[in-house]
């Protein structure tokens, strides 16, 4: 099937220019970047305009907007930053104080455990102790 419609070798440089590709719109484009609504490229009819003057103090307000937004978005991005640290540090910190809590109750059941055999062997010897008085003075002497 042949093509529908043929290409020269300007048909290029024609779409181009068409769909706004070309290099003078990359200039256009970073002067539109660089410059402020204030000091917006303008003629003399349009500067007389109420219409595009009134536009035009629009388009500097939303751009002022988004300047400030912009800004905004940057803290809010940096006080995340900050407190990602922050609970990251908090989550070291609680691990080693639920490992340090463990240690510490394992070692103080240890002691009580040690207090109650020293209490419970103390029982016993004053209960043998007095077992065998008992025991001694119930004998008949020989």
């Amino acid at each position: 099937m042949p093509p529908k419609f043929k290409r020269g070798p300007d048909n290029g440089r024609d779409r181009i220019h068409l769909l706004g590709l070309d290099s003078s719109d990359e200039e256009e484009e970073e002067l539109f970047i660089n410059s402020s609504p204030d000091k917006a490229h303008t003629s003399s009819r349009e500067a007389q305009d109420p219409k595009i003057r009134h536009v035009q103090s629009q388009v500097s307000g939303v751009i002022s907007i988004m300047k400030e937004n912009i800004s905004k978005v940057m803290d809010r991005g940096e006080k995340l930053e900050s407190l990602e640290e922050k609970s990251e540090g908090l989550s070291e910190s609680s691990s080693h104080f639920r490992h340090s809590s463990r240690r510490l109750q394992r070692k103080a059941w240890w002691q009580q455990c040690r207090l109650k055999l020293i209490v419970a062997a103390v029982i016993l010897a004053v209960v043998i102790g007095v077992i065998v008085i008992i025991v001694v003075k119930t004998q008949p002497s020989n």
